[in-house]
């Protein structure tokens, strides 16, 4: 209907837009998710590995405030350049003084020292863990020792299969409702439901709810405390535009995705 609040889908705007409200993903949010559950484990000791772009500094941004506000600051961060990825000498150089590595002497040397951190922050696109990850491995800092947070982007059959990976952790949308949107979308449509599918479909039944009310309480009823559950998960919109959503934690194991945690119900 005209007049509606625009309700914004993209999951990379920080504030959306006077009048619109911000629907979409927040990898801010997932992190808070995926630091909680590494405090929880008992994990003391952070580091980030991050890509030099805006989304990388973005997470590693607000991974080192949100932990300095917990208390347990970072230990470290590697931002890692185009050229350092590109490179295999270059990018083997910095993970090694990253990871403080030092070279067995012999083959009697013993190989159990403790890594030099207990969790390991990807702050970066699926590419970048892909190139990144069997390094760390090679360098003593492999999923087997650190535990490795990631982001959505992890969800890619690359990434599941990647063995480097296996046993490392991201955030997820909640997904216990995707049967039922598959099959309501398949009376519609021959192909799946893509990225933005579900967030569409809250949007427009929100717009749907504001049509039916009265304009003048149209705000009052968006930024309702009691906030919404739809196919793309429970959520509440705040007035400053943006929202608060519900994650699932979820892990790489044996080429899958496994659910250890799944989403709360409501906000």
């Amino acid at each position: 209907a005209a007049g509606i609040p625009m309700l914004l889908l993209s999951n990379n705007a920080h504030v959306a837009a006077q009048g619109s409200w911000l629907m979409g993903y927040l990898p801010e949010q997932q992190l808070d998710l995926l630091l909680t559950h590494a405090i929880v484990e008992g994990r003391t000791r952070f580091a980030i590995i991050a890509e030099d772009t805006a989304f990388g500094k973005r997470l590693a941004t607000h991974t080192q405030r949100r932990l300095s506000q917990l208390g347990m600051p970072t230990q470290d961060t590697m931002v890692l350049r185009a050229q350092a990825l590109a490179s295999e000498d270059l990018l083997k150089r910095a993970i090694r003084g990253f990871a403080r590595y030092v070279e067995p002497v012999d083959d009697t040397s013993p190989t159990n020292r403790q890594a030099v951190f207990d969790t390991l922050i990807f702050a970066g696109g699926a590419e970048f863990a892909l190139r990144t990850a069997p390094v760390l491995a090679y360098y003593d800092l492999g999923s087997d020792t650190v535990m490795y947070l990631g982001n959505e982007q992890w969800n890619k059959t690359r990434i599941l299969s990647e063995p480097s990976l296996q046993g490392g952790l991201f955030a997820f949308r909640p997904s216990d409702t995707d049967s039922q949107f598959v099959a309501k979308w398949g009376t519609v449509w021959q192909d799946r439901p893509g990225l933005l599918a579900r967030l569409s479909f809250d949007a427009f039944a929100l717009a749907g709810m504001l049509a039916d009310t009265d304009r003048a309480d149209w705000k009052k009823e968006l930024l309702s405390n009691a906030g919404f559950n739809g196919f793309s998960g429970p959520f509440r919109l705040l007035p400053d535009g943006v929202n608060v959503r519900a994650f699932e934690l979820r892990q790489i194991n044996q080429g899958a995705s496994r659910l250890i945690q799944p989403a709360p119900d409501r906000i």
